[in-house]
């Protein structure tokens, strides 16, 4: 038995990040490791309302209590500074064999917590080097000492896990001339169980509904123009939101269309009750690393629509992606309206459900560990 340390600074948000890392925790613990957890927030009765289960009791949780909200500016830099406080709080207390990150797309853990035999993170995106690659001068100022900073810990993994061929695409590129090991795709597991459902869409609301956090990269603001421009439909948007985004999601919601609502923080079992009587979904985030939500959308039976970029083109056809406004729009209306339309969907919809199917928890854990065990055997 080995003692591992997974680290994964803030756990009061249920994300594709947080999914990661409840399941790499739970397989470490399957297979008889000694597991310990290092993060900022740790409530054991939130956690358990937002996962959908218990937090392992066997497992040792350290951590430094709340979140701590940064205001701009240099917000990146201040995020940096909470996060290697608590690293190096614990650096020389803590003893394991293995280091995880589980939300590792800038890497300082190897960096600062040094003790490890391996250091293994599973990488969300490469967001540092890419923003860095396509932003303008003056962001590429803002940008270039946390790359720098990125850069010192990219060489030290041992073993890189990633959330889509996308982003294995994205880290080769950026991270590859650093000294990053060729990354291993191992999709996000995602409890498909609870969301299959095969209501025909003509039996479900002509309601038009989006799940991701309320930040301004997830781009809400498209469903709610899609709601003005198309009063006669209903359309929703469901999402996390922290503290820190609550200035800038007061401003979103200000005059808000009547057929637009906003539904924050929602519990697991409303969530399902608006997929299950949706007919469309669509996903509006550009590059999306991965996407768990719309393979949620998916199983739940909704037409689900994606923009054209990111991981989601690994699982949904030409035919449901989008590039422009008016493409979307019109895909939209064309689902919510045409009967011809929407029984080409049930047969559609059973070919999709056979490729997700595959993206399931137990076969999440076992690519997990079986590569965990050819590295420390």
């Amino acid at each position: 038995m080995a003692k591992f340390l997974v680290v994964h600074p803030y756990l009061d948000i249920y994300g594709g990040g947080e999914r990661v890392c409840h399941n790499v925790i739970k397989t470490l613990v399957a297979h008889g490791q000694d597991v310990e957890l290092l993060t900022f927030d740790f409530d054991a009765d939130k956690y358990r309302d937002i996962v959908g289960e218990a937090f392992p009791s066997q497992v040792t949780v350290h951590s430094l209590g709340k979140r701590i909200e940064v205001e701009p500016p240099f917000t990146i830099y201040k995020r940096r500074r909470n996060f290697v406080r608590l690293l190096k709080k614990y650096r020389n207390s803590l003893k394991y064999d293995y280091l995880f990150s589980t939300q590792s797309s800038s890497p300082f853990e190897p960096v600062f917590l040094r003790k490890a035999k391996k250091n293994i993170a599973y990488v969300h995106f490469p967001e540092i080097h890419y923003d860095y690659d396509k932003a303008r001068l003056r962001r590429k100022v803002y940008l270039w000492l946390f790359k720098r900073w990125v850069k010192q810990g990219i060489g030290r993994l041992d073993m890189v896990f990633c959330n889509s061929n996308y982003t294995k695409e994205m880290i080769m590129r950026y991270w590859k001339p650093y000294g990053a090991k060729d990354p291993i795709v191992v999709y996000p597991p995602v409890n498909l169980d609870t969301f299959w459902c095969d209501k025909p869409l003509k039996q479900r609301s002509k309601r038009v509904v989006y799940v991701a956090r309320f930040i301004p990269m997830k781009r809400h603001e498209i469903l709610k123009r899609l709601a003005a421009d198309l009063p006669q439909y209903q359309f929703v948007s469901v999402g996390g939101l922290i503290e820190g985004e609550k200035a800038w999601f007061n401003r979103f919601s200000e005059n808000l269309p009547k057929n637009y609502s906003l539904k924050v923080n929602l519990p697991g079992p409303d969530l399902l009750k608006i997929l299950h009587d949706s007919r469309v979904y669509v996903h509006l985030m550009e590059g999306e690393h991965f996407g768990i939500a719309p393979v949620e959308g998916l199983a739940s039976g909704c037409v689900t629509l994606v923009h054209n970029s990111g991981g989601m083109k690994e699982f949904i056809p030409e035919g449901f992606r989008w590039e422009r406004y008016e493409d979307l729009k019109e895909k939209v209306i064309r689902y919510l309206e045409t009967d011809d339309e929407s029984a080409n969907w049930e047969k559609t919809r059973a070919q999709l459900w056979k490729q997700i199917s595959v993206l399931n928890p137990e076969a999440f854990q076992n690519s997990i560990w079986s590569n965990i065990l050819a590295l420390i055997s």
